[in-house]
């Protein structure tokens, strides 16, 4: 073999015989959690244009896209993807409409290093500007807002990249029974929702070997948290919140922290969680408990991690909004080539146990 890859004959034959509509993707991981970057097979009517309207369509009119390639049997309940928007809106290069298995995301940190760091090693946008230290700089326009990229490389291969994440914030703190006990719990937003508690307070280890705990009592906050509704303090709008962060974080080592991220169907993120990151950073700023020049490090269950640094603050007099800089780094896992059998009952997937 010369290194070559070309799709056997009889491969080729049998996506040929039928309309097996074949869906092209890249998969990488990002400090362990999946993102799956969809490069051709999804076509969009022509008067679907820009990121609102294709996530909108997507959701309304060909949800079976978003099933076929996150949920099971091709995928399950880590398995992210990002379908690429050809756009230039709000001073962007290109666009992305994320997909997970409940839902369209505003936001997903992991995913978006991984969308970035495919386009880097692919040069998917082949007039990338360099910034004034000569690294790869562009703008994806994501549901949640702009998000602004920085990607280093060192001898020649890229090493890390930055996400200027959107604005994040607490939203608002209450006390809430786990298991019994009244303790605090905060609502944090960092491109998405994350109910928000310390480990600590509730005698949770945040081992990986304690994960079916873990799970259980974040789908139990989870449920009794939404029962009545999760309305913003400001303005009283209805908030979609179906996440749960749980921390450990030592007043004395102040740029250090433990995330832990459960989303549905009840699944721990192996990565630190990049919006989670984003917003529990927000919290620490906004408590004075990290200095507003001083980085955090957030470290996942399986001991990945994400950098985490202030951009820029914005005070109003209800709110004190961060833009962070988040920084990691993604890996390509391989080249996939998805298709479906007519005559399968489950070709568009079922959603993850």
């Amino acid at each position: 073999m010369n290194g070559t890859h070309v799709l056997p004959a009889a491969m080729q034959s049998w996506l040929d015989k039928t309309d097996r509509q074949p869906i092209t993707a890249i998969d990488s991981h990002t400090g362990g959690n999946p993102t799956r970057i969809v490069m051709s097979g999804i076509e969009l009517p022509e008067k679907v244009q820009g990121v609102d309207a294709t996530r909108a369509w997507l959701r309304d009119h060909a949800d079976h896209w978003r099933r076929r390639l996150v949920h099971e049997p091709r995928g399950g309940g880590l398995t992210c993807a990002v379908l690429p928007v050809a756009t230039r809106e709000d001073g962007c290069d290109i666009g992305a409409v994320i997909l997970e298995p409940g839902s369209y995301p505003p936001m997903c940190g992991h995913c978006m290093i991984g969308f970035a760091s495919v386009i880097v090693e692919l040069n998917l946008l082949p007039e990338m500007p360099v910034d004034a230290d000569g690294h790869l700089a562009f703008r994806i326009r994501t549901p949640a807002g702009p998000i602004g990229v920085t990607a280093r490389s060192e001898n020649g291969e890229l090493s890390t990249v930055t996400i200027i994440n959107v604005e994040s914030y607490v939203v608002r703190q209450d006390d809430h029974k786990i298991d019994g006990r009244i303790v605090p719990v905060e609502l944090l937003y960092g491109g998405d929702y994350y109910i928000s508690v310390d480990a600590s307070t509730i005698g949770l280890s945040l081992d990986r070997a304690n994960a079916t705990e873990i799970v259980r009592v974040a789908r139990a906050l989870r449920s009794s948290y939404v029962q009545h509704g999760v309305r913003d303090p400001l303005d009283d709008a209805e908030l979609d919140v179906y996440q749960v962060l749980f921390y450990r974080h030592d007043v004395a080592q102040p740029d250090q922290a433990n995330i832990v991220v459960v989303a549905p169907p009840g699944v721990i993120d192996r990565s630190p969680c990049g919006t989670g990151s984003s917003a529990f950073f927000a919290k620490l700023i906004t408590q004075g408990l990290l200095a507003q020049d001083q980085p955090l490090t957030t470290t996942s269950i399986i001991g990945s991690t994400f950098r985490v640094a202030a951009q820029q603050l914005r005070r109003t007099p209800q709110r004190l909004y961060i833009t962070p800089a988040l920084t990691g780094r993604a890996y390509i896992n391989g080249f996939l080539l998805i298709a479906a059998d007519a005559d399968d009952e489950l070709a568009d997937g079922f959603a993850p146990l």
